[in-house]
């Protein structure tokens, strides 16, 4: 009768990583506040408008993400001027509840965006009181934009004040939202 439990215990164990888009990541359980339900909304919405996006010629050279938190959009990256009103309309086509756009400018930096963006991630898992697996981060020549679900407006302080320490990091920009009631 023992055996079973701790099959069951490694099965989960083994299923853990293949359940990141349900909720999970690598370091553990994925403590987002928004339900399932909700995430996969989010998750698809996302999706679709990205794929949208590329359809209309978005992926020629030029870098949008796309995120969607209880059906708020954002579209983050680096797009020419003549495209930007482009995408925003693209983007309405899905009847976001909101819709945010933050475009940098071309820029450049001292470090590579890839590795900022690693040592970011590194200082967001490192702090204390801060859940980082439900920070989404976007880096573009030292610029960082800060996305996601946090529980408390402390939680959201400690991140943006973590971000700002980042070696390379000359600008800060929280989209951050607190837990939402969806009618």
């Amino acid at each position: 009768m023992r055996r079973l439990p701790r099959l069951i215990l490694v099965l989960m164990l083994f299923a853990l990583p293949t359940l990141q888009g349900c909720g999970y990541t690598a370091y553990g359980l994925y403590d987002d506040q928004r339900l399932m339900d909700t995430i996969a909304d989010d998750k698809k919405l996302a999706t679709t408008v990205k794929t949208a996006l590329m359809d209309a010629d978005f992926s020629k050279g030029w870098e949008i993400a796309v995120y969607s938190y209880y059906g708020n959009v954002f579209l983050v990256g680096e797009v020419p001027a003549a495209m930007q009103e482009k995408a925003l309309a693209i983007a309405r086509r899905y009847k976001p509840r909101s819709l945010t756009a933050h475009w940098f400018t071309p820029g450049k930096a001292e470090n590579s965006d890839f590795s900022l963006a690693a040592t970011l991630r590194a200082d967001l898992i490192q702090a204390r009181g801060l859940s980082s697996t439900r920070i989404d981060t976007e880096v573009n020549a030292g610029r960082v934009v800060l996305l996601g679900v946090v529980a408390h407006e402390e939680e959201k302080d400690i991140a943006i004040r973590t971000a700002r320490k980042v070696k390379g990091v000359s600008e800060v920009t929280s989209y951050l939202m607190l837990p939402q009631r969806l009618r």
